[in-house]
C-alpha cells in the first residue's frame, strides 16, 4: 500500500487525485489550508505559503513516503506575492524537506501548467529565483524584482515549477527519488473563472472548439496517479503536457494559433479616433 502526501488535495484536481489514489488502495494524507469535504484520506491543515507551517506539519507526520503530489495552487493575478509563495516557494520547501523522509524509488509530481510553456525565453530571470536557497530569500528577491514577474505571477510561478523540476530531479537522485512535472491545459475547476477573466471567454471557447472540451479534474488526475504510483520507474525529470492536444496542434501546425481571438486582438491595428 503506497503512502502518498498530497499538497492541495481538498478541491479541484487535487481532490480528483486523492479520489483515484484512495480507490487504488493508497494511504493518503492531505495538506491544505481548506478542510476537504470529500471525506477521502487523512487531513492535516497547512498554509502552504508559510514554511514554518510546512515544517510544523511535517513534524506531525511519520516518514516513509512513497509519493508526494504538489498540486496546491492559486491563480492570481493579485495579490501577486501569495501566488509565488504557494505555487513555487512553498512547493520547493515542502519537497526539499520531505526528500530525506521518502522511500527509495519514491516519486514527486509537481503540477505546473501549459501556461509555463516558453519558460526558457526568460530562464535568466527564473534562474535568479531558483538560485535563492529558501523561502525567505526567495521572497526578498521577488520584492526587489517585482517588475520582472508581477504582471502575470501565475505564469511566472508555473514556469519556475517546470524549471525547478529539472533541477530537483538531480537534487532528489541521491535519495533514490524521481521528480517529474505534469502540466494541465484548460481544466474545469474552481479556478476556471479566474483564468477565463484573464484570457477572455472568446479565447477559452476557441481553444475548447479545437479539442472538444476543457479537461475535467479526473482527466488530469489519471496522469498524475500514473506518474506518482504507476509502474514508470524510468520516468524522471520531465514535464508531461496534458492538454488534449493543444500543444500538438501548435507544434504540428494543425491548429492555427494566429487566428485565435487573443492573437487577432493583439495584431489588430489601433482604431483612429
Amino acid at each position: 500500500m503506497p503512502k502518498v502526501l498530497v499538497a492541495g488535495g481538498a478541491t479541484g484536481i487535487g481532490a480528483a487525485v486523492v479520489e483515484r489514489l484512495c480507490n487504488s488502495g493508497a494511504e493518503v494524507t492531505i495538506l491544505d489550508v481548506a478542510e476537504p469535504t470529500h471525506g477521502r484520506g487523512a487531513f492535516l491543515p497547512c498554509d502552504l505559503a508559510d514554511p514554518a507551517a510546512i515544517d510544523d506539519s511535517l513534524e506531525r507526520l511519520p516518514g516513509g513516503w512513497d509519493a508526494l503530489v504538489n498540486v496546491a495552487g492559486i491563480p492570481g493575478p493579485r495579490p501577486a506575492e501569495p501566488v509565488i509563495a504557494v505555487n513555487f516557494l512553498g512547493l520547493r520547501h515542502l519537497t526539499t524537506q520531505l526528500l530525506p523522509r521518502m522511500t527509495a524509488g519514491a516519486s514527486v509530481v509537481n503540477v505546473a501548467s501549459t501556461a509555463a510553456q516558453g519558460w526558457q525565453r526568460r530562464a535568466s530571470v527564473i534562474d535568479q529565483l531558483l538560485d535563492t536557497p529558501d523561502c525567505a530569500t526567495g521572497l526578498e528577491w521577488c520584492r526587489a524584482n517585482g517588475g520582472l514577474w508581477e504582471k502575470d505571477p501565475y505564469t511566472f510561478s508555473k514556469q519556475c515549477v517546470v524549471a525547478w523540476t529539472y533541477r530537483a530531479a538531480g537534487l532528489a537522485r541521491p535519495f533514490g527519488v524521481r521528480v517529474n512535472a505534469v502540466s494541465p491545459g484548460g481544466t474545469d475547476t474552481r479556478l476556471t473563472e479566474n483564468f477565463t477573466a484573464q484570457i477572455g471567454s472568446e479565447q477559452v471557447a476557441w481553444m475548447n472548439s479545437h479539442i472538444g472540451r476543457a479537461a475535467m479534474p479526473d482527466d488530469i488526475a489519471k496522469v498524475i496517479e500514473f506518474v506518482a504510483i504507476g509502474d514508470c520507474g524510468w520516468l524522471n525529470g520531465i514535464d508531461i503536457v496534458a492538454d488534449g492536444g493543444m500543444t500538438a496542434g501548435r507544434l504540428g501546425g494543425w491548429i492555427d494559433f494566429s487566428q485565435s481571438p487573443a492573437m487577432l486582438a493583439r495584431d489588430k491595428p489601433p482604431s483612429n479616433l
